[in-house]
């Protein structure tokens, strides 16, 4: 961990319009490296693999949100924005990230026991992420 990175937990974010209306969101997490902020909103399962559909659509809006950001600013730094949903829980192994290598997924999928719905929730979820330049990280809760 180099000393310039920063994680920060509930962090707040305001969206400014052209027209000077403000809207005020709620990160659940915000990791700088370098010149790029990570916006990560987190979903999480007790009882299954993978948070519900609606957790996981809850958090696809706030992405849409935050990938149509033109300037992201921390204590007037600019910085490069990423969108991140983060899919956690205590019944997985290991993490992928929607960016990794396509072995790598399939490695990841199939050490989990995921049913065929939930994946193809992942594989449409993936596609999402890469179409719309977002990151979907998939990890078991500590």
């Amino acid at each position: 961990r180099r000393s310039s990175d920063l994680t920060l937990t509930k962090a707040t974010i305001t969206i400014e319009n052209y027209l000077g209306g403000k809207y005020y969101f709620t990160t659940d997490e915000i990791k700088i490296e370098g010149k790029n902020i990570y916006l990560i909103e987190g979903k999480h399962s007790k009882n299954s693999l993978l948070p519900s559909n609606g957790d996981i659509k809850d958090g696809l809006l706030k992405m849409i949100l935050y990938t149509n950001l033109k300037e992201v600013k921390v204590d007037g730094v600019e910085y490069n924005p990423i969108p991140v949903i983060k899919l956690t829980s205590t019944k997985l192994q290991g993490s992928i990230l929607s960016s990794d290598n396509t072995d790598e997924i399939k490695s990841f999928i199939s050490k989990q026991n995921f049913s065929n719905r939930q994946i193809i929730v992942i594989e449409n979820l993936f596609i999402e992420a890469k179409e719309n330049n977002i990151l979907i990280n998939i990890e078991k809760a500590e």
